[in-house]
C-alpha cells in the first residue's frame, strides 16, 4: 500500500451527509479546528520524530518505512510489525467490516445505523483513521495521542452530523482485534498493548465503547 495516499475522514461532511443543523457554516468551522491527533505537551519525543509525526499526519497518511524505523529506533517497537500492519490495514478493515455485517446484517439496511451507503462508508474511513493515528502512537511508544481542543470540534461535528457511533464503535472492536493478530505469533507484548492502548485511548477520548 502507498502510505501517501491520504484518506478523508468522517469528520469531514459530504453532500449525501444528514445533518440535524441549518448552520453549514458552523460544520465548516468546526471542520477546520477537527483534529483527533496530538502529542502530549510533555512528551519527551525528540524534535525529529515530533516532526515526522506532525508531517504524516498533515497529510493523513501511513508512515513511510524510513520514518517507522526512525520511530521505532526509539521507542523499541518492531518496524517491521508495524510495517506489515501497514500494509495489510485495507485488507484488515474490510475483514472487520465483514465481521460487522455478519453479525448486524440490518445495519447497512433502510433503517439501520449505516443507511444510506455514504454513511457506511464514512465508518469505514473513519475506521481506518483510527488505526492510521493507533500506529502513530505504536511507533512513538506514545498512547495518549490525542489532541484535547481539536477532539471537541471532532466530538461535536459527530453529533451534528449524527455519526452512528454504536456502530463504529463495533467496527472499531473487531480493527483492534485483527490488527491485534498481527503480532499473535511474536512475543512482542510490549508492542501489543501499546497498539491497544493507542484504540483505547482514542475511543475512551471520543466516548465510543470498544
Amino acid at each position: 500500500m502507498d502510505g501517501s495516499r491520504p484518506h478523508q475522514s468522517l469528520t469531514l461532511p459530504s453532500k449525501t451527509t444528514e445533518v440535524k443543523t441549518n448552520s453549514p457554516l458552523k460544520i465548516k468551522e468546526l471542520t477546520k479546528k477537527a483534529k483527533l491527533f496530538g502529542l502530549p505537551k510533555n512528551s519527551k519525543l525528540p524534535d525529529s520524530n515530533k516532526e515526522i509525526l506532525d508531517a504524516a499526519n498533515k497529510s493523513k497518511r501511513l508512515l513511510y518505512p524510513k520514518e517507522l524505523n526512525i520511530l521505532c529506533e526509539s521507542s523499541h517497537c518492531d518496524a517491521s510489525k508495524l510495517e506489515e500492519l501497514q500494509n495489510r490495514l485495507p485488507e484488515l478493515i474490510n475483514e472487520a467490516k465483514d465481521n460487522l455485517l455478519k453479525k448486524l446484517p440490518e445495519i447497512t439496511k433502510k433503517g439501520g445505523s449505516l443507511y444510506p451507503k455514504e454513511r457506511a462508508e464514512a465508518c469505514w474511513r473513519d475506521c481506518f483513521e483510527f488505526a492510521r493515528i493507533s500506529i502513530y502512537g505504536t511507533a512513538a511508544g506514545e498512547t495518549n495521542i490525542t489532541d484535547e481542543e481539536g477532539l471537541k470540534a471532532v466530538q461535536e461535528l459527530y453529533s451534528m452530523l449524527e455519526v452512528p457511533v454504536d456502530a463504529l464503535a463495533i467496527c472499531l472492536k473487531e480493527l483492534q482485534l485483527k490488527c491485534g493478530e498481527i503480532y499473535s505469533e511474536s512475543n512482542k507484548k510490549r508492542d501489543t498493548d501499546l497498539l491497544n492502548g493507542c484504540f483505547n485511548h482514542l475511543a475512551e477520548k471520543m466516548k465510543v465503547k470498544i
